[in-house]
């Protein structure tokens, strides 16, 4: 037992360290003087979690105090929840992308901490993220089943890469469900609304598997070689989360952030599938036989080497 609680310990200390995201690649002009501390959602909150929707562009937490953090608004929020046997206030028992928006929880007593994180290393925390892609996605539904690693190019320090990369180091098996929701534009270039369900959960696992297929994320600065700069933020977001703990059930979801009305340059044209027809579709896909229980999706299955044809020439995000 004690050693369990010794593994669980060492994986919080890691998720809340500051130095996981020192090596993001940050988009250009981006200044943390544009967040509002104030400016931030609760998803949820109970004895035992505080889920709140993390604005895109904000740290999670950081050793400098200038910077605006989730831990430093859940403090001005909820100071009364603060622990201070805690490195940084909390127990965050997960973390997203810097860039990233979306759910993120946050545990409030050592035995809830130790149940979701425990939860999270075995894999059985089911998310859902919505992104804008670049590019028509023609299949309505595909699985990304592509092993990836840490690119060994000081270059690009903390980017990611596929197995068939010939400098991807120590590549580890990742599966991604993509489901096609929305085609239209984004700033006059095509573009696709998606549903993505991680099986796994590797660093930057679903903007890899994006731009494997030839549809990088909207936005994605480190992934679109540093060329598309001109987006606001990068279009990904943590839409759903379902983990049945042992304290309690967690079945969260946050409204869709990219829709017109909140992001001016995205014009959708077409319904493929309604988001939460998606929902119950992926709902139903199980990963360990890669097939949907009770059918209802036609999937292409993408492994190594598929036909590209990369957004980028198409849309002239670079040039």
């Amino acid at each position: 037992m004690r050693k369990r609680l010794k593994v669980i310990s060492k994986y919080l200390n890691i998720l809340t360290s500051p130095t996981m995201a020192k090596h993001e690649v940050l988009s250009p002009g981006v200044s943390d003087k544009d967040i509002n501390i104030d400016a931030l959602e609760v998803v949820y909150k109970s004895d035992n979690f505080l889920c709140v929707n993390k604005n895109f562009d904000v740290k999670i937490n950081s050793n400098n105090p200038n910077d605006v953090t989730v831990e430093h608004q859940v403090r001005k929020l909820f100071p009364h929840l603060v622990d201070p046997k805690c490195t940084h206030g909390f127990r965050f028992v997960h973390r997203l992308d810097y860039a990233t928006s979306g759910i993120l929880c946050l545990a409030l007593n050592k035995r809830a901490a130790g149940h979701l994180s425990a939860m999270f290393k075995a894999q059985q925390v089911t998310k859902y993220y919505l992104a804008l892609v670049r590019g028509y996605v023609h299949n309505e539904s595909t699985l990304i089943d592509i092993a990836i690693g840490p690119l060994v190019d000081q270059e690009w320090p903390g980017r990611m890469c596929a197995v068939d990369h010939p400098h991807c180091s120590d590549p580890r098996p990742t599966k991604t469900l993509f489901m096609c929701l929305e085609r239209g534009t984004y700033d006059g270039q095509p573009a696709t609304k998606v549903l993505l369900k991680p099986f796994t959960g590797r660093q930057h696992q679903l903007r890899v598997h994006c731009d494997y297929i030839g549809h990088t994320i909207v936005g994605d600065y480190t992934y679109s070689n540093r060329c598309d700069t001109t987006p606001e933020r990068m279009m990904l977001h943590s839409y759903k989360l379902q983990a049945q703990t042992t304290i309690e059930n967690l079945d969260l979801q946050t409204s869709d952030p990219f829709v017109p009305d909140l992001v001016k340059p995205w014009q959708p044209v077409e319904v493929v599938r309604p988001s939460d027809e998606a929902l119950k579709l992926a709902q139903n896909f199980d990963f360990s036989n890669d097939q949907s229980v009770g059918g209802g999706l036609d999937i292409k299955h993408v492994t190594l080497n598929p036909d590209k044809t990369c957004c980028h020439s198409n849309i002239n995000v670079c040039t």
